[in-house]
């Protein structure tokens, strides 16, 4: 399996018909090695013309997996929205007058260099993120397989700290598609009926087994 780890950000913009579309692409680098977060805000300003300023709503680390290739593709894309400030004019004004002092005219002002980051740490950030990566991928394997959601879930955990309560009716939250769902996967067995003619309910081993692997992966230390 080849891993790719991409070193470009993906700002997407949703589109009036819904859909999203990318509306730039930044490498980490240009970032400063740091990905926006939620509140962060974008501005693009062209000289002479206007500005239009985004904020970041969404931020997704992105594992995407090739089954047919068995290639894997990490990424980092960031939602953003158009956003409308009152001192969208003063900035503006700001930035332009910023840019003619250090960029059209440098010499009226002298800049100090930007300081390039040091590569050992670049690669020992990059150390750090696929180590990451491959805890992740333990934790998945480790974790629940039968995808089971939170009241089925909740329902097999009762099952578990009450074994004296075996009918859905006196199960929190619980009913018949619950169960159901439940024996569908081998995490309960059905019993005999009770004198009420109720259904009695019994966890597996299996139930079990899933409960201890929920717990690992909520658990987990990276």
């Amino acid at each position: 399996m080849a891993k790719i780890v991409d070193d470009l950000v993906y700002f997407l913009v949703r589109q009036d018909n819904g859909k999203y579309e990318i509306d730039a692409e930044h490498l980490l680098s240009d970032l400063g090695g740091s990905v926006p977060g939620f509140g962060d805000r974008v501005a693009l300003t062209i000289h002479d013309a206007g500005s239009a300023f985004m904020e970041v709503v969404g931020r997704y680390f992105v594992r995407h997996l090739d089954e047919s290739s068995g290639n894997e593709w990490i990424a980092w894309f960031i939602i953003v929205e158009p956003i409308h400030l009152p001192e969208a004019d003063d900035l503006f004004d700001l930035i332009s007058e910023n840019y003619d002092r250090f960029v059209r005219n440098p010499a009226t002002m002298r800049r100090e260099s930007v300081r390039l980051p040091d590569p050992t740490l670049i690669e020992a950030k990059r150390d750090e993120f696929e180590w990451w990566v491959e805890r992740d991928k333990e934790r998945q394997k480790q974790g629940p397989k039968h995808r089971l959601d939170k009241p089925q879930m909740r329902a097999l955990r009762f099952l578990a700290s009450h074994p004296e309560i075996m009918t859905i009716d006196l199960v929190p939250q619980c009913g018949e598609k619950t169960m159901e769902a439940l024996l569908k996967v081998g995490c309960v067995r059905p019993g005999g009926k009770d004198h009420r003619g109720f259904r009695e309910w019994h966890i597996t081993d299996e139930g079990r087994a899933e409960i201890k692997r929920d717990d690992t992966y909520k658990n987990w230390k990276f």
